[in-house]
């Protein structure tokens, strides 16, 4: 009985392992023209992350703008702070967004 457990609990083990393999070794493979390359993995901010928070590991953004217009519970503020290998938009003061240049 116990031989049964421990076999199954290596099973399950090993199915595991051999499915979380891809998912921390993947990388975004580009095609430009006839020519393939990498992305390299970078550390952005995610989403849901504060701008205090962005500010701390970050520092201070090269250019920082707002959306223009009424601000209401609808329509809140959009602010995009540019860094040099990418972009933050926050709403209100949370991330919603980064884009990688």
């Amino acid at each position: 009985m116990k031989m049964k457990i421990k076999m199954k609990i290596q099973t399950l083990l090993l199915t595991t392992s051999i499915l979380l393999v891809p998912l921390i070794t993947q990388a975004k493979v580009s095609k430009i023209g006839n020519q393939l390359g990498v992305a390299q993995t970078i550390n952005i901010p995610l989403r849901g992350n504060s701008m205090k928070k962005v500010l701390r590991r970050y520092g201070k953004a090269k250019r920082i703008s707002w959306s223009k217009g009424k601000v209401t519970k609808k329509w809140p503020r959009i602010t995009r702070w540019e860094y040099a290998r990418f972009t933050v938009y926050f709403e209100k003061q949370r991330v919603i967004h980064t884009v990688v240049h």
